[in-house]
């Protein structure tokens, strides 16, 4: 299970089990927090039932490049 960063759990003790919920919190704030490999890959993996904006899609696309490119 993806962690999810203490500063972005104002709302609960600990983050509910449900991965899309906890990519959801982190793709929020993306990129200041989620740009780590293993959380860039799910990102990209569920960037189509995320919400979030194109400049935000497109920058987990980018995130997701150079992790495969430059590991």
């Amino acid at each position: 299970m993806i962690a999810v960063p203490k500063e972005l759990l104002w709302d609960y003790r600990e983050p509910p089990q449900d991965l899309l919920w906890r990519l959801q919190r982190i793709a929020d704030f993306f990129p200041l927090y989620g740009k780590d490999r293993d959380t860039v890959a799910l990102l990209y993996t569920y960037r189509d039932r995320l919400k979030v904006d194109g400049a935000t899609k497109a920058l987990i696309e980018e995130y997701h490049r150079a992790w495969e490119t430059h590991p």
